[in-house]
């Protein structure tokens, strides 16, 4: 079992590597563009905005619908029983979650220094004022650290990993009938909760005491979500 989990995560890592590698090309590239384009064409006013926590956002939901076909047939066709995969895949999901969350972070901090110290006069910022900006949900806190934005972007991008990890399986296991059915079911829950107005209760009451415990609790959250998938894991046909 020892070596069907360290395969197994040999193999989720080299499977993501490429794509991973792809996509931080790509957003970090996007990022020096905009920093350039501020250097050149920005004003007094705040002119220059990046998030890079959203895209990893969409990057692990994406990741984890594309695990079921992608990597479990695989797997599963090559002797690696259920319990195995399942226990694999978890770490792997969390070292996944934490490493995007750790070069998201590196590169906010390793710009914003640049920027607000302007490194080498490479950036400019006319008479004192900031014309930079990076968002990050960590801003609504009382605190905003490099810890609180490392623990924000890990716990979120986990749940999402585990939520799109379910919905493959059960597109996989029942079709786009099924997968779709249940995807209608829960927008139709959200317009329900909406309209009765207890979502808007339990949202309200969230944000009434927003502070950096409810993204442990999603945390927590998303590990349950996880364990559920073993349910249709564990009858996964090839």
């Amino acid at each position: 079992m020892k070596r069907q989990i360290q395969g197994s995560l040999y193999y989720l890592s080299t499977d993501i590597r490429y794509s991973l590698a792809i996509f931080w090309i790509i957003l970090g590239s996007l990022l020096l563009l905009t920093v350039m384009a501020d250097w050149i064409f920005g004003g007094e006013e705040v002119t220059f905005s990046f998030n890079l926590s959203f895209p990893i956002y969409i990057f692990a939901g994406i990741a984890g619908f594309l695990t079921v076909k992608g990597v479990f047939t695989y797997l599963i066709k090559m002797g690696v029983t259920r319990r195995s995969l399942f226990i694999s895949t978890v770490v792997y999901f969390l070292g996944l979650s934490l490493l995007n969350a750790f070069i998201a972070n590196l590169l906010e901090f390793i710009t914003t220094f640049m920027v607000r110290s302007n490194v080498g006069n490479i950036f400019i910022i006319t008479d004192g004022d900031i014309d930079y900006e990076m968002n990050h949900l960590a801003d609504l806190l009382a605190t905003n650290t490099w810890f609180t934005r490392i623990i924000i972007d890990t716990s979120i991008s986990f749940f999402l990993l585990s939520a799109f990890l379910v919905l493959g399986l059960i597109f996989y296991r029942y079709g786009l009938i099924g997968g779709f059915s249940f995807v209608g079911l829960f927008i139709f829950t959200i317009i329900f909760g909406v309209t009765n107005g207890w979502l808007i209760d339990f949202f309200v009451h969230i944000f009434s005491d927003f502070s950096i415990v409810f993204f442990y609790q999603l945390m927590f959250v998303g590990l349950g979500v996880y364990l559920l998938s073993y349910l249709l894991l564990r009858r996964l046909t090839i």
